[in-house]
């Protein structure tokens, strides 16, 4: 593809910029520490040139584990200064946090095991079983406390307790339930004199991107009190009031999840390991139970509201995502591709967040509508899951082309193709080498 070679170069500059020692931060200014899914992306991408960067990528996150399992979404650099986001957590408060770190309490999508086993398919043998070893109880433990703490009816479904976990922050779903959350007197108040705008100068993506590419300020006020509310209760699921806390079963994570569990299945198999029966069965139980986020009258699926058991109906590209997991049936994924190839999904450079014919879509506005190279990536990876290499390779290819004419943003419009957000983002940098170099060397998405 012309220009790829180029665009490789320019990705592993980027990724080489945003290096802060074993890890990679997001992006310089706006996102200066460690974020959990966001490395996983960083490592699927470096494994090509660099196993063993990629691998210390992954090794970084686990240093932020806590004695129960939990891997926090955001691991903070000891060198910046972000006493506010610290404050909002309080980790060092916690015993089951670790002492050396700070963190946040709450997790993020699942993707680490998918990424410790892609890393490990690039690592020389010895340094693989060692890698793999190391990593193998880390993961184990983790999936055993998503399960534990976040499944406790045995639904096999994992519950969210805040949009940052879901990692589509601000997608219409999370957004609509964090509006019904009661509020506290004085963020009611704000909210009528329109106060949250005076907030804005605690804010630190506004400093560096334009506020119509970010969340809004009263949705930010939203998640900072949701943050309060959850910390009062230990950051504990099973402590939460289910009508006054905003509860959602996603469909993006738990479908990154199936596909988490599949990948932990052959990393103890390649170690002669046998997963605990009773996380076995829970995953198995995954992978039947987003069966019941498939809504059959508009043949997409949904979130669901675990308060109210009720499937939360707004069209975002959360519905692509069960491709990933590798959970749908040959007849939903042909009317999974057919939607994604017509209507409000068929854009100029797909795939936006929010179907463009959907009145919440906003070319701008932060998950609302743009074109991430994440998600894109995961599409590509459910399309070849299913089949589908034909839908994979033009998605991917026009997310190669995306990123190699406007530069490695944090996100796109998807109408004019335009960057939004952050500059030289680093999952997109890692996730383009990722697409670049495997159609190099296999001629094709496999």
């Amino acid at each position: 593809m012309a220009g790829a070679p180029d665009l490789a170069r320019r990705a592993q500059a980027v990724l080489e910029r945003n290096r802060r020692g074993a890890w990679t931060c997001p992006s310089g200014e706006l996102y200066p520490h460690q974020w959990l899914w966001d490395s996983c992306f960083v490592a699927i991408g470096l494994a090509h040139d660099d196993a063993t960067r990629a691998a210390d990528e992954l090794r970084a996150l686990f240093r932020g584990q806590w004695s129960n399992g939990m891997l926090p979404h955001m691991i903070f650099a000891d060198d910046v200064a972000d006493v506010g986001s610290e404050r909002i957590w309080q980790s060092r408060r916690n015993p089951l946090a670790p002492d050396d770190v700070a963190t946040s309490c709450i997790t993020q999508p699942p993707v680490i095991a998918v990424a410790v086993q892609r890393v490990a398919q690039a690592l020389a043998p010895q340094e693989r079983a060692a890698f793999l070893a190391e990593a193998y109880p880390k993961l184990l433990a983790y999936h055993e406390w998503l399960y534990r703490e976040r499944d406790p009816r045995q639904r096999g479904l994992v519950t969210l307790i805040h949009p940052w976990e879901c990692g589509l922050d601000t997608t219409p779903p999370w957004m609509d339930a964090l509006a019904r959350m009661p509020r506290p007197w004085w963020a009611r108040a704000a909210a009528r004199l329109h106060a949250a705008q005076f907030l804005r100068f605690l804010r630190r993506d506004t400093k560096y991107v334009p506020t119509v590419q970010r969340p809004s300020d009263d949705e930010g006020l939203g998640m900072l009190v949701l943050a309060q509310h959850i910390r009062r209760h230990g950051f504990e699921l099973r402590n939460l009031p289910p009508h006054a806390s905003v509860l959602v079963e996603d469909v993006t994570f738990n479908a990154i999840l199936a596909a988490a569990n599949r990948s932990l299945a052959s990393i103890a198999a390649e170690l002669h390991q046998s997963i605990p029966a009773t996380l076995a069965q829970s995953a198995a139980h995954t992978e039947d139970a987003i069966d019941e986020l498939w809504d059959p009258e508009h043949e997409q699926y949904y979130s669901r509201d675990a308060a109210t058991d009720e499937l939360i109906r707004l069209p975002t590209i959360a519905t692509f995502m069960p491709l990933f997991g590798g959970v749908v049936a040959p007849a939903r994924a042909t009317a999974l591709i057919g939607r994604l190839q017509s209507g409000g999904f068929r854009t100029r450079h797909p795939v936006p967040t929010v179907p463009t014919d959907d009145a919440r879509f906003r070319e701008e506005a932060y998950w609302k509508g743009p074109t991430w190279v994440n998600t894109n990536w995961l599409v590509v990876e459910g399309l070849l899951a299913c089949g589908d290499a034909d839908g994979a390779g033009e998605l991917a290819a026009g997310t190669i082309e995306l990123v190699d004419r406007a530069g490695c943003f944090e996100y796109f419009s998807a109408l004019s193709g335009d960057g939004y957000g952050a500059r030289d983002f680093s999952w997109t940098a890692a996730l383009v080498l990722d697409l670049v170099n495997r159609r190099a060397r296999h001629g094709l998405l496999a």
